[in-house]
């Protein structure tokens, strides 16, 4: 038996003890089996995560099918060697050829570290799917002292323009959005390119004390997409057409190995948050 005041509590036991402990107002009209309504809306905080674990999951397939992909490889490169004639060795970079007296199983499986190596090499050179600041606390980080207030009717603010990876720890905090469409890149106005936290009008920033550890540490004295001379404070012009980026050199192999560091940091994140705290009970 129920009693229908209060849907979902049975009218003895210890599930009606623990309804009438909470109250009427933890006990939802339509709602027996928790404490939210069911039609409640989704709080940005539960959207955010869920976008956020669909994106590991992104990852995840990804690197499955990249591995997939080296096997292949492997498998190619032996086969070639075996059967064809072609090369009496597996082309570079990969080992020397093993005894033919070895399975080919086994012969894969010993090309197949390194051929892993190489595709997820060739993929870092690809747009990250997911982008995480891997930098360390930005509350311990010393802070750049640019002289801001002095500079900032010469450069207007165009530090606030490029685009950075904030950490597992700002997203978690809530307070810095990012792109949903670039996870997980600062999020910036489609109107003036800026950051959605710098005030279009004062170019401040509206976050300050939250600011990512990109920007705590950020020094713009010796960027040239800045400045033709700081010292003699003569900007770039606000046109000026520089390059944010500059990929010649870059260490793909490097690349590679933060990605996989970033992967692992978010999905421990995501498994160690709540989708639901509860309510708050007073003291």
């Amino acid at each position: 038996m129920t009693d229908n005041t209060r849907p979902g509590c049975e009218s003895t036991g210890t599930f009606r003890q623990n309804c009438q402990s909470l109250g009427e107002s933890h006990i939802v009209a339509n709602n027996p089996y928790g404490t939210t309504a069911l039609d409640a809306p989704v709080p940005r905080a539960d959207f955010e995560r869920a976008l956020r674990h669909l994106n590991m999951s992104d990852h995840e397939l990804r690197d499955a099918v990249l591995q997939l992909a080296a096997r292949v490889v492997a498998l190619t490169d032996e086969l070639t060697r075996r059967l064809d004639g072609v090369e009496p060795e597996p082309a570079p970079p990969h080992t020397p050829a093993p005894p033919p007296s070895t399975t080919l199983e086994t012969a894969v499986a010993a090309q197949l570290g390194e051929a892993l190596r190489n595709v997820r090499i060739g993929d870092a050179s690809q747009p990250t799917r997911v982008s995480l600041d891997l930098g360390g606390d930005k509350y311990t980080t010393p802070p750049s002292a640019p002289p801001c207030d002095e500079l900032i009717h010469l450069c207007r603010a165009r530090c606030c323009t490029f685009s950075f990876a904030l950490s597992t720890a700002d997203l978690d905090e809530g307070v810095i959005r990012w792109d949903y469409g670039q996870p997980y890149l600062i999020r910036q106005r489609k109107s003036d390119g800026y950051c959605v936290h710098c005030d279009p009008e004062s170019l401040s920033c509206t976050v300050h004390a939250q600011r990512p550890r990109v920007c705590r540490s950020y020094d713009c004295s010796s960027d040239a997409r800045i400045w033709i001379d700081y010292d003699k404070r003569i900007p770039q012009p606000i046109d000026a057409l520089v390059e944010h980026e500059r990929e010649v050199g870059f260490d793909l192999v490097e690349r590679a190995r933060l990605r996989a560091r970033a992967a692992g940091v978010e999905k421990k994140a995501i498994a160690d948050s709540f989708a639901d705290p509860g309510p708050t009970r007073a003291s």
